[in-house]
């Protein structure tokens, strides 16, 4: 292929050959004159070529002017005018209210592309180049296809809904995290922790940003959109694999809800899923959950006010039951020492000197009075069972 530095070598040549050869030649031809009008040929049909070749580059590209069309023109064919592009903060640094002839076109021109930037190149026949920081010439046939920052990007997700196993539907609100373009695989190892350099990129991160997007109801979705699917899927996949006590009020240590979800995220097939968008997370908080339906809440609340009834009653009953046995073993120590005066009275009767009878009255006496006491210990209703009217 020709470069442009010898094309414009060769019409030069051209030009001044014809120049040259008319001023040494005419003189010996028949023609009248001295030929001055001959020497404008070459200069005139250039002219027009390159006049021509300015409308073709300005109706095709649809630029704005013909100045812009004669700059690309003269960069593509002399190598002349050569436009360059400096990327900084994620994006084209160029004037406001003006597009650049790279942007617009693509090369020839000059990136100069600043630290912690890339840039993913694609040329006609569908091949990728991905250049950092630097100065980089692209081609003709090479546009910019995608512009990305590597710096750390901060991303909030107002709420999202999903519905649990058992068909509550649960609302988890404010999640923040921040994620950036996934580092060299060389120096990103798969325990999870950041490489050293942070402006570290790996080329295939970068090509799945740019070509792994999802379709959006307004066209192609954006790198941030498809990290964000990552992180929702994530947590509505495991608000529908368990019932809402789990995730929203767990009834044992054992179960976090947060802490499953966290995991899962920084588990190895979580960051596969999101080296599949190109992307690394780096921290994130889950936010909150809620259950819209009020029935879920005063359900719950019914079910906790009726265990810690049940509690209660266990506690009292429990109460009630040793004071039942106390004052049963109380009662039976009584009888066993009221057996015990009986028995020993029924061996002093009939003692000499003492009559008979009389001893016999005291005991029958002693023991009506000791019933007396049991009976009066006892609480009294009537039939009814309800306590005594006057």
């Amino acid at each position: 292929m020709i470069g442009p530095r010898l094309r414009l070598f060769i019409v030069l040549a051209v030009v001044l050959l014809w120049t040259i050869g008319n001023l040494l030649l005419y003189r010996y031809t028949i023609m009248p004159g001295t030929g001055i009008r001959y020497l404008l040929v070459p200069w005139v049909l250039l002219a027009v070529l390159v006049l021509a070749g300015v409308n073709y580059v300005q109706i095709s590209f649809g630029l704005p002017n013909q100045k812009s069309a004669l700059n690309y023109f003269l960069a593509c064919m002399f190598g002349m005018q050569i436009p360059a592009l400096v990327i900084n903060d994620g994006k084209a640094q160029t004037d406001s209210g003006q597009e650049h002839l790279i942007l617009k076109i693509g090369g020839p021109g000059f990136l100069v592309i600043q630290t912690g930037n890339v840039v993913l190149l694609e040329d006609l026949s569908g091949k990728v180049r991905v250049v950092g920081a630097g100065r980089h010439f692209i081609s003709r046939s090479e546009s910019i296809k995608e512009i990305a920052s590597l710096e750390e990007r901060f991303a909030h997700i107002e709420q999202l809904s999903a519905t649990t196993k058992d068909g509550i539907e649960i609302v988890v609100r404010d999640i923040r995290y921040r994620y950036r373009l996934c580092g060299d695989l060389n120096t990103n190892s798969d325990s999870g922790h950041q490489s050293d350099n942070r402006f570290s990129f790996s080329e295939e991160a970068v090509i799945q940003m740019t070509y792994n997007r999802t379709l959006a109801q307004n066209g192609i979705g954006t790198w941030h959109m498809g990290v964000n699917q990552v992180v929702e899927a994530v947590i509505t996949d495991y608000i529908r694999q368990h019932p809402v006590d789990s995730v929203t009020a767990p009834q044992t240590q054992d179960i976090d809800a947060r802490g499953d979800i966290y995991r899962e995220l920084h588990s190895q097939s979580g960051r596969n899923r999101f080296r599949d968008k190109g992307a690394e997370l780096i921290w994130i908080d889950i936010g909150h959950f809620e259950t819209p339906e009020k029935s879920v809440i005063e359900q719950r609340v019914n079910t906790w006010q009726a265990r810690w009834l049940g509690n209660a009653d266990v506690v009292r009953a429990s109460g009630e039951a040793q004071r039942t046995a106390s004052q049963e073993l109380g009662r039976a120590e009584a009888q066993a020492e009221m057996l015990k005066n009986i028995v020993q009275s029924l061996e002093t009767v009939g003692e000499p000197g003492e009559s008979r009878q009389q001893n016999m009255r005291a005991l029958y006496l002693a023991r009506i009075a000791q019933l007396l006491d049991a009976m009066s210990t006892q609480p009294f209703y009537p039939e009814d069972n309800s306590p005594a009217k006057e």
